[in-house]
């Protein structure tokens, strides 16, 4: 779903990120992803260097590896600069930023490829890069207000870092907002009217629609549903994209999850990315009293 008409149009393109606005983007975020990556080790062949990647989620305890050349990463850091971000001036989202940070960050190709101080280089920017990434991704911001980068980098990410389970796909907020359901929830005739049960007639048949996609929300299937914390209801594919890149309810502006605070990455005057960080209270602890 495009959601872009209802975000604000961003100003117009300015100059390469600088050092300084960089390296706010390569700062790491006190916040703990749902998903946590590192080189854990190398393998030297002849002709070149195997990475060992170790991803670990923390909400499932999944953990598994993949290995990649630098080759390898390469080619996946060309697929997301190509596909994952667009070049519209009007792009509201950060996708300039995305760019300008691949550039800045990604390691060079070097002739002395199996040396020490290369592999320990590569392996420290690998991680910075990916973790980036997820940044982008896992943590609600300007990133993924982008049509591209939301249709694009989630899937192309996930896929080079091997994640299988959709459990281990959520973000931070989706994480969340699935610890809050109860498991009642919708089990029973009549339970919405529980949650509305000082609401007008109108406001009773607005309950059963989604507001996002204006479809309506079946009781019978509340697997396919979620119930914010403000008690407004809407179908989990819907809020779940939303919650990408908003941390509040389309309708009535409630914040979802913990109270938080935002990071900007600001450059003569234009914000080029934000993402909301340094939650008061861990949103991944966070259950259904």
């Amino acid at each position: 779903m495009n959601y872009e008409t209802l975000l604000p149009s961003p100003q117009v393109q300015t100059p390469p990120l600088s050092s300084l606005a960089i390296e706010k983007l390569r700062q790491s975020v006190r916040q703990q992803l749902p998903l946590q990556f590192r080189v854990a080790s190398t393998v030297v062949e002849k002709k070149f260097v195997v990475y060992n990647c170790v991803l670990s989620s923390v909400t499932t305890g999944n953990s598994w590896g993949v290995w990649y050349r630098y080759s390898e990463f390469a080619a996946f850091a060309k697929q997301v600069e190509t596909q994952c971000t667009c070049f519209d001036a009007r792009c509201c989202g950060s996708c300039e930023a995305i760019r300008e940070f691949l550039w800045a960050c990604f390691p060079s190709k070097r002739l002395s490829s199996r040396s020490t101080r290369t592999i320990t280089d590569r392996k420290c920017k690998f991680e910075t890069v990916v973790q980036y990434l997820l940044r982008c991704v896992l943590l609600p911001g300007s990133a993924m207000k982008c049509l591209t980068a939301r249709q694009n980098l989630p899937t192309i990410l996930f896929e080079f870092l091997g994640v299988r389970n959709d459990v281990d796909k959520r973000s931070v907020l989706q994480v969340f907002v699935d610890n809050c359901q109860s498991p009642s929830r919708c089990s029973t005739p009549g339970c919405r009217d529980s949650f509305h049960s000082n609401t007008s007639t109108m406001d009773s048949i607005e309950a059963l629609q989604c507001m996002i996609c204006l479809e309506e929300i079946e009781e019978e299937a509340p697997s396919l549903s979620i119930v914010l914390p403000c008690q407004h209801a809407f179908h989990r594919e819907c809020i779940f994209e939303w919650l990408l890149f908003q941390f509040h309810c389309p309708m009535c502006r409630a914040r979802v999850g913990p109270p938080a605070s935002a990071s900007y990455c600001i450059e003569k005057n234009r914000i080029f990315q934000w993402w909301l960080c340094n939650f008061e209270e861990d949103p991944l602890a966070i259950k259904q009293a």
